[in-house]
């Protein structure tokens, strides 16, 4: 895939945790500036155990956690920082004239990107459940917490900047999991027709729960462009395939 192609970040969200197509909530939100970084947590739990008589506490495995991501989001509405401008890394490549701004207000913005992730749903009686794209990361997951620090305001009070910090629950599905706990379960091999706006990482994280496998799905498929898929042509996902 080419490595000079700027994609930005984008946050989808959904009305259940099947992530399908028709369950779109109809909100999405593409971030202004690429994150410098984020961070996977992963983690166990385990039941503790004392024989009798014993002075040691033995710990027996229970399950595993679900995986935790963390992001920091900005918002801006100076007009110092042009919408199309990539990442933090390139903000000196991104400046526009100062006052001039075609940004969205911080205040609109904030209220837009909690659609996507934190407002209740009337249909659903819950908050959204949120897909995050950004070039091979497609993870599905639902918002856990949200911090949002205002940094630059106007005279009379008005925000100009923001950050949020948020942090981002995984989910997987019961059937994808038994996929990838069995990796010779046979109801994960599939025949798959693009539609428009798919990308094969995309593709992968729908059938196998990562999108780590694009590659080889790739190479099984004859495919000699990464980058490009057409609609209407037919894919083949085989089992989980071993690392």
């Amino acid at each position: 895939m080419s490595l000079g192609l700027l994609q930005k970040m984008k946050i989808v969200g959904y009305m259940d945790k099947t992530f399908s197509e028709t369950k779109k909530t109809g909100f999405s939100h593409e971030v202004l500036i690429n994150p410098e970084s984020y961070s996977i947590s992963y983690g166990t739990a385990s039941n503790d155990q004392t024989a009798q008589g014993a002075s040691e506490i033995k710990s027996r495995f229970r399950n595993r956690l679900p995986q935790v991501l963390s992001f920091k989001f900005l918002f801006d509405g100076t007009g110092v920082i042009k919408k199309d401008s990539g990442s933090l890394a390139s903000l000196a490549s991104g400046l526009a004239i100062p006052g001039v701004s075609t940004n969205t207000g911080v205040t609109e913005s904030i209220a837009n990107f909690k659609k996507v992730v934190y407002d209740y749903n009337s249909q659903t009686h819950q908050p959204p459940y949120v897909q995050l794209q950004w070039g091979v990361l497609c993870y599905n997951c639902k918002l856990t917490s949200m911090s949002i620090n205002f940094k630059l305001f106007k005279p009379d009070g008005t925000p100009l900047r923001a950050e949020a910090d948020c942090t981002f629950e995984g989910i997987i599905d019961e059937k994808k999991l038994a996929g990838i706990e069995d990796r010779q379960s046979p109801d994960l091999t599939h025949t798959r027709t693009v539609i428009d706006g798919d990308t094969l990482p995309l593709l992968c994280f729908r059938e196998y729960g990562d999108s780590k496998y694009y590659y080889q799905v790739a190479q099984i498929n004859g495919l000699t462009d990464l980058k490009h898929l057409t609609p209407g042509m037919k894919l083949i996902f085989p089992p989980i395939i071993n690392n």
